[in-house]
């Protein structure tokens, strides 16, 4: 029996194993995708040529140059004189948080939008809790509408997500791209984002419980609890705590003494400092910073002295661990981090809740944030990271440079009025864009480089080549058939499990993931019944980019979750009506905009 009778069957395997590995393994999505493309290959669904055509393509180029021009803008700051733009005189929290919905909304219509959630999280950390009221000023009031209002941002250009480019390129490849504008998708997505921006002023701090969830003001900040010792001579041994100045900290409180094999749990203000002493002090990051500082306490942790030795030479870093970091599940101590990340942990907070015990026990989770000790190169390093997300960096990053601004954000206005004019097209706006960045100085070659995320590009690349191996090998076709099953001859009942079946998948997979998978079985329908694709590739690009309901489903929701002292029943709670809202728009809205059939 000739093999060509089970391609079909066969390339819809290796899109399920694809799946099946993307939701139940901790490998990463390049490595799949890569997989499952060479397996098309030798099962000869498709000739190499074909496969790798699609690192190639125009879509997977944009999103190269867009990683550059997003670097760029951060690297000259113009984010950060919009946050005080952005808070300043408000006098009334949905005052303040309608201030940080519309503007982040909008900048992430045309940016990435992690950066810009990046540099608002510590703002607005410090910003709530210099207000008298914390429970009107509870930053988690605004922490994860900011996350949902940079994700709707995402759903109103082309170059919002590189989801939307990805399947942009999807369409280019079927020749249907013609009729798709910049702004095509905001058709959709500006009312989306505007009811979606009302939803959460209505109803984000009743279905949050803010005014419940305060206790005090120090609770309230990210607690991490850190071990520090005597430094050998120390001017504090001999001293009572309280001659040592270690009972009224600002932020900081010692909580207990480890001595010997001894554990003094209520320190008073006469308790004697003995050499060996390790004191356990529990804070915020900035109060814990201040405590690096004390002449003669240095960290426990014995990893940590050839870095604390190095003095000007390190920070405090906070960083969350991305949910496909291969640490995931490991215990801190047999992972050597800091022979990987030439970084120390100091401390983790999960859950909003700071974890207990010795630091080197604790096993990792995805979304745990780190308090680490790191040379000041680490934020070089890993500043655009998925797998460290980083939050809060230090006191290393650079004064602003107005001269730079200037120049990056007229490069970005020209770039923005070409690609909306269709002047010139959108690949070729975001290359020319990216090499004025580097030409003018607004970024080094070298942060141009880092600030590529190869996991997506190669991910993007792979995407076609196993759309094209799906359709080439009769697997769409039959996929097709299955789904008309269901659906019968009906465009519209077709548009809803779309939408479903992406919206599924983005909770289960990453954003990129789900687009891929949706497209090659979408497309095969519509092709089949002669439907027109665009509406259906619309909404593929709404599902994927609008997760609201998990903090793993989307990197910014992910970036929040410890920030905020979330927990995920918050994310259902305040995530479904927020997805129920954007389906039933977006079912609603698309087949009056297009035609379907």
């Amino acid at each position: 029996m000739s093999l060509s009778i089970w391609l079909p069957y066969l390339s819809i395997a290796v899109i399920i194993c694809s799946f099946l590995a993307l939701a139940l393994t901790k490998k990463e999505p390049e490595i799949i995708f890569g997989s499952a493309l060479m397996s098309m290959v030798v099962l000869g669904m498709l000739p190499i040529s074909e496969a790798l055509s699609g690192f190639a393509s125009s879509g997977l180029i944009t999103v190269t140059a867009l990683f550059v021009v997003a670097a760029a803008i951060k690297e000259a700051g113009l984010i950060q004189p919009l946050l005080a733009a952005l808070l300043k005189n408000v006098s009334k929290p949905i005052v303040g948080l309608l201030r940080v919905l519309l503007p982040v909304s909008a900048l992430s219509a045309f940016l990435n939008n992690t950066p810009i959630v990046a540099a608002l999280i510590p703002g607005i950390r410090d910003w709530c809790r210099e207000h008298e009221n914390p429970n009107q000023w509870n930053k988690k009031y605004f922490l994860l509408p900011l996350s949902y209002a940079a994700v709707l941002g995402g759903t109103c250009t082309l170059i919002g997500t590189s989801t939307n480019v990805l399947v942009y390129g999807f369409l280019i490849n079927d020749g249907a791209a013609d009729s798709v504008s910049f702004f095509s998708i905001g058709i959709v997505g500006i009312p989306l984002t505007l009811l979606g921006i009302l939803f959460l002023l209505v109803f984000s701090r009743k279905i949050l419980n803010v005014s419940d969830s305060y206790t005090d003001p120090v609770r309230d900040t990210r607690q991490y609890t850190v071990e520090m010792m005597l430094a050998m001579q120390s001017e504090l041994i001999g001293k009572t705590v309280e001659d040592a100045r270690l009972r009224h900290l600002k932020g900081v409180y010692l909580v207990e003494i480890l001595r010997r094999n001894l554990i003094i749990p209520v320190v008073s203000s006469t308790t004697v400092l003995e050499p060996e002493d390790r004191l356990i002090f529990t804070g915020d990051v900035n109060a814990i910073s201040d405590l690096m500082a004390v002449e003669g306490l240095i960290p426990a942790e014995n990893k940590v002295f050839d870095l604390q030795a190095q003095s000007g030479n390190t920070n405090l870093v906070e960083a969350i661990l991305g949910a496909h970091n291969d640490l995931i599940g490991r215990r801190i101590r047999n992972v050597g981090f800091r022979r990987k990340y030439n970084a120390s942990v100091l401390a983790v907070v999960r859950d909003g809740n700071r974890v207990l015990g010795k630091v080197g026990d604790i096993r990792l989770k995805a979304g745990d944030t780190l308090l680490l000790l790191a040379k000041r190169s680490f934020v070089e390093n890993y500043q655009y990271s998925k797998e460290l997300i980083l939050v809060s960096r230090g006191k290393t990053l650079s004064a602003n440079n107005s001269k730079e601004m200037f120049k990056a954000g007229v490069i970005t206005l020209l770039f923005v009025i070409a690609a909306v004019s269709g002047f010139v097209p959108i690949v070729t706006a975001a290359i020319i864009a990216a090499l004025l960045m580097v030409v003018s100085g607004t970024i080094s070659v070298e942060k141009a480089r880092k600030s590529i995320d190869l996991q997506v590009i190669f991910v993007i690349g792979a995407a076609f080549g196993i759309g094209t191996g799906l359709k080439s090998s009769g697997g769409a076709e039959l996929i097709a058939n299955g789904i008309l099953s269901f659906t019968g001859d009906n465009p519209f009942a077709l548009l809803v499990a779309t939408y479903l079946i992406t919206m599924i998948l983005t909770e289960l997979v990453t954003n990129n993931a789900a687009a891929v998978i949706a497209y090659s079985l979408v497309s095969g329908v519509v092709s089949v019944l002669g439907y027109n694709i665009v509406p259906f590739a619309i909404t593929i690009m709404i599902a994927a980019s609008a997760s609201f309901i998990s903090p793993l489903g989307y990197q910014t929701n992910l970036m929040v979750y410890s920030a905020g002292r979330y927990r995920f029943s918050d994310y259902l709670k305040l995530g479904t009506p927020l997805s129920l809202l954007s389906a039933g728009l977006t079912l609603t809205i698309v087949p009056l905009a297009w035609r379907l059939s």
